[in-house]
């Protein structure tokens, strides 16, 4: 097993501590979530800032190389959610945040197995191979199918699921400029799916 793909393994079992945040919004309510998430990402700004200036140290396999000098994806993936969960239903949020979290796991894996093929920045690409898009909208679509249909929520049209995969996956194979910077998939992932969710929800 090659080190990148240990390095990711362990970096996306992390990543799966986020499904937390769905387990305790089951359970609670919006404003509970909320107001202990909001003070959650007031701490991980700080020790980030600590970080980027040099007071704390993480450990080397916590970062991707391209983060060691910029805001790292967990501070994304978790602010991001905040504010799904802010703005949108329950269900759609659910369901967008449990894209973000598996599907994004799923194809963080497929590329690191994959290797230099998949690494868009390195090699260039318009988009992540086709194999990784198919697994990240498969997995996409099957972890907000079943998020929404474990916890109870009010269900969603399959449309609605189909649609909000489709989002992620573009968000996550393909790289989005603002002004020569690429966003972080970790923020646009819940943003676009929630959005096409909660639009195609109607139809």
């Amino acid at each position: 097993m090659s080190d990148i793909l240990v390095r990711e393994i362990v970096r996306k079992s992390i990543h799966l501590s986020g499904l937390l945040i769905l387990i305790i919004y089951h359970f609670t309510d919006r404003s509970t979530v909320v107001f202990w998430l909001s003070l959650i990402v007031v701490g991980m700004f700080l020790t980030e800032w600590m970080r980027l200036k040099g007071y704390i140290r993480y450990p080397g396999f916590l970062l991707r190389p391209f983060e060691e000098h910029k805001v790292a994806g967990y501070i994304y993936s978790t602010t991001s959610a905040l504010f799904v969960i802010a703005l949108f239903p329950k269900n759609v949020a659910m369901a967008a945040i449990s894209m973000a979290i598996i599907g994004d796991l799923s194809s963080g894996i497929a590329g690191a197995i994959m290797g230099d093929r998949a690494n868009v920045r390195q090699m260039k690409l318009p988009h992540k191979p086709v194999l990784i898009l198919i697994i990240m909208f498969l997995m996409s679509f099957i972890s907000a199918f079943l998020i929404v249909d474990l916890t109870g929520v009010d269900p969603l049209p399959i449309i609605a699921l189909v649609a909000g995969a489709a989002g992620a996956t573009i968000a996550d194979g393909v790289p989005w400029e603002i002004r020569g910077r690429v966003l972080d998939d970790n923020l646009t992932i819940p943003f676009t799916s929630a959005i096409l969710i909660l639009l195609f929800s109607s139809v």
